[in-house]
């Protein structure tokens, strides 16, 4: 049995056939008389001497209509600059494949597309209760995801009582998010399984890089900055905090936006506050939290989420997990064909971080579906995909304890360190 959840699992990175067959077999059923053809072909003209392939969707009114009702292209856009065609897709992008470079370098502001933005609320909707309804993975090639996903969390601390010896802690299950006699009947033990990152205040920062420095690990450091959570305090101070938390050894910063600009539409201010931030950032990668639960419409988010990237965010994200409501999966739609919209424009990759309220395995196994049928397997990796959560890696870890067992083990049994 452990044998084949080593095959299926091929060292965290990969997606073996197998699992590829089985997860997908349901949504094929399901889909077979709604699917569109997806074409490719190349566009010039970027003024950088690429190419860079894009889709182009070739149906009919019918097959339009029937791609709508199963959860339909959303927003309706017009054709992007640079592009001789363009159009957003229904389905998944698991045609694109295309090389890219490391950060998002950002482009100038364009108003214009952002005046054109419509949102289909209702197809949102129904697309996201398509994902959720999907056919999950069992059995070894459920735990194989599971790992997988372990490896996509920024393990988090961000409570008041933090202190050095928390955030010790924290580094620790990072380094090794499932117990070692666990992923040894496994034969999982030598595959190097670690978490994304950890993930702590700007003050905090310097106690994890020593931790992980004195474990010999090379575990990246994330902090949040600009005034977390609400974004509210003055420029130069938020700017500063990005300073601090860098010089300090933060690798990755996650700044949240000033949601009064996203709400009052002063969209050039907020590209503005952006570009410093990414500036001060300097080599950190920068991801920016949208705060979706306070910017009330699907436009908006949509919107902000197209600023930020246009500002040179390496990833976007939901929430600061502070809001009432965090990530929830009609958003998460909203957001990635964003990110689709934006890698089609620009031919740049941007990653994707929910956070806020994503606490079981199960919710997990459905952020990873979404990913795969919404960007595709290249989105499928820590450098572009996260998953921002305290209490998640505890769930998973239990339910790895029952695939090798059989049994379910108390919360105490799996400890933070």
């Amino acid at each position: 049995m452990f044998n084949m959840m080593v095959n299926s699992f091929d060292a965290l990175y990969g997606i073996t056939l197998d699992m590829y067959q089985y997860f997908n077999k349901d949504f094929e059923k399901k889909n077979k008389k709604t699917s569109c053809v997806l074409y490719c072909h190349l566009s010039p003209s970027r003024g950088d001497n690429s190419s860079h392939v894009i889709g182009h969707v070739l149906v009919q009114r019918k097959e339009k209509f029937s791609c709508q009702q199963a959860g339909g292209s959303v927003p309706a856009e017009q054709v992007g600059l640079g592009l001789e065609e363009r159009t957003l897709l229904p389905g998944p992008l698991t045609h694109l494949s295309v090389k890219m470079s490391a950060r998002n370098p950002g482009t100038n502001l364009d108003l214009e597309w952002l005046s054109k933005v419509r949102v289909n609320t209702q197809a949102v909707l129904k697309r996201a209760q398509h994902i959720q309804g999907l056919k999950l993975p069992k059995k070894q090639w459920q735990t194989a995801w599971l790992l997988k996903a372990a490896s996509f969390i920024d393990l988090t601390t961000l409570a008041g009582d933090d202190t050095p010896s928390n955030v010790h802690r924290l580094c620790v299950k990072a380094i090794q998010p499932v117990r070692y006699d666990l992923l040894r009947r496994m034969d999982m033990h030598d595959k190097g399984l670690t978490t994304a990152a950890v993930c702590v205040y700007p003050s905090r920062v310097a106690d994890a890089v020593r931790s992980l420095k004195a474990a010999n690990s090379s575990l990246p450091v994330a902090s949040v900055a600009t005034g977390f959570p609400t974004g509210q305090t003055p420029l130069e101070t938020r700017l500063q905090e990005v300073c601090m938390a860098v010089r300090d050894g933060a690798t990755e910063i996650d700044i949240v936006i000033n949601r009064t600009l996203a709400l009052t539409g002063q969209w050039d201010a907020m590209y503005r506050e952006i570009v410093q931030f990414r500036e001060a950032c300097g080599d950190a990668h920068m991801k920016t939290i949208l705060a979706t639960g306070d910017l009330g419409t699907f436009t908006n988010i949509y919107k902000a989420s197209m600023v930020a990237m246009m500002a040179g965010s390496d990833f976007i994200k939901t929430s600061t997990g502070k809001e009432a409501v965090n990530a929830t999966y009609p958003v998460a739609i909203v957001m990635v064909r964003a990110i689709r919209d934006y890698f089609l424009r620009t031919g740049h990759k941007v990653g994707f971080k929910p956070a806020g309220g994503i606490r079981t395995a199960q919710e997990a196994l459905v952020w990873l579906t979404l990913i795969k049928e919404e960007l595709g397997n290249d989105w499928l990796h820590p450098h572009l995909f996260r998953l921002g959560a305290s209490s998640l890696l505890a769930d998973i870890e239990r339910q790895v304890y029952h695939h090798v067992t059989g049994q379910y083990a108390a919360y105490h049994e799996l400890p933070m360190a």
